[in-house]
């Protein structure tokens, strides 16, 4: 199958977007956890060498293994487009240093089991309120300016206001702390079956709850004001002197206005991700936001570069799926990128 030149090109300039902004997202990854004050590794080497200090250790062996420390972490002084150069090649291959605050676990081994948690609560939290959002910014805009629409309009306005985590506060108090009918505490995945499995899906309802409450705002109020613009589009009243049914118009409008929506999603993944990070510092729950936490006030500078760098890759991932299934689904953009 042959490809038209200019879908070629089209194809190529958008990768081309997508690299460089890879590259640049990478680069101010590398500059700014170095110009935070203060450091993990300097609190690290103090306590080492007090200990060698107080085993009898002498200072030649406390000499050599602070400078095997260093080249762990690869702070061994160097020019800085050296280090640059060490740390791209690091991002290719897969070997983002050691942490400092979990020495000699390296950070690929942190972060990358946390992801999973952070990923599942994130996604399944989105998804679920992209379509709960749609489907009553649906209902809202059909029914408009009655008590359906203005109740609706009421609530998402009000949700938009309060962050994610302040409503899974009050949740858990509700739910948790009162009446005892969801579990507070993160339950012990090690030994994995149908017991853990539940107890999972009993913690996470009330962070998945709260975290569809604090995004589903921008879904409802999005869908709303892109019905209500699609509604006064002359294929509908053509439609509606057809004499076709509520329902069949109704599905028609949505179908065509719920795309706008599918391309704030990938925005809305980087609301959640922010979210998600919050909320799992505040529960305990072993997510990258707990780590990213302990990493940012311990001043970790490996483990921050890799949960920055999971988290970028992550977002350029979810808009250029976003961007190829627009193209599926509207042939207008097809047709403008051809």
């Amino acid at each position: 199958m042959k490809f038209p030149t200019q879908t070629l090109i089209s194809v190529a300039k958008r990768a081309g977007i997508y690299v460089a902004a890879f590259f640049v997202a990478i680069t101010v990854n590398f500059i700014l956890p170095r110009l935070m004050p203060g450091s993990a590794l300097i609190t690290l080497l103090t306590m080492l060498q007090g200990t060698l200090s107080e085993s009898g250790g002498s200072s030649a062996l406390v000499a050599a293994e602070i400078k095997q420390i260093e080249e762990s972490f690869g702070l061994v002084p160097k020019p800085w487009y050296i280090e640059y150069f060490d740390y791209i090649k690091g991002i290719f291959t897969g070997n983002l240093g050691v942490s400092i605050s979990f020495y000699p676990t390296s950070v690929m081994h942190i972060v990358l089991p946390s992801m999973v948690w952070s990923i599942g609560l994130v996604v399944v939290s989105s998804v679920l309120a992209f379509f709960l959002g749609s489907w009553l910014g649906s209902v809202a805009a059909m029914r408009r300016r009655t008590a359906t629409d203005a109740l609706i309009v009421v609530v998402a306005s009000i949700l938009a206001t309060i962050p994610a985590f302040v409503t899974i506060m009050y949740l858990e108090m509700g739910f948790s702390v009162n009446l005892h009918l969801v579990s507070l505490t993160f339950p012990n995945t090690r030994a994995f079956g149908t017991k853990t499995l539940m107890e999972l899906l009993n913690f996470y309802s009330i962070p998945v709850v709260g975290m569809i409450l604090s995004l589903l705002s921008g879904f409802i109020l999005g869908m709303r004001n892109n019905m209500l613009h699609t509604m006064r589009d002359n294929y509908v009243l053509y439609a509606e002197l057809l004499g076709f049914k509520n329902s069949t118009i109704r599905r028609i409008i949505y179908r065509n206005s719920l795309l706008p929506n599918i391309t704030g999603f990938a925005l809305i993944l980087g609301l959640a991700i922010s979210a998600a990070l919050t909320v799992e510092g505040l529960l305990t729950i072993p997510g990258a936001g707990y780590f990213f936490g302990l990493s940012l006030t311990s001043k970790d500078l490996p483990l921050i570069q890799g949960y920055f760098f999971v988290i970028v890759l992550m977002l350029l991932i979810a808009i250029a799926i976003t961007e190829i299934l627009y193209g599926i689904i509207d042939p207008r953009a097809r047709g403008a990128s051809a």
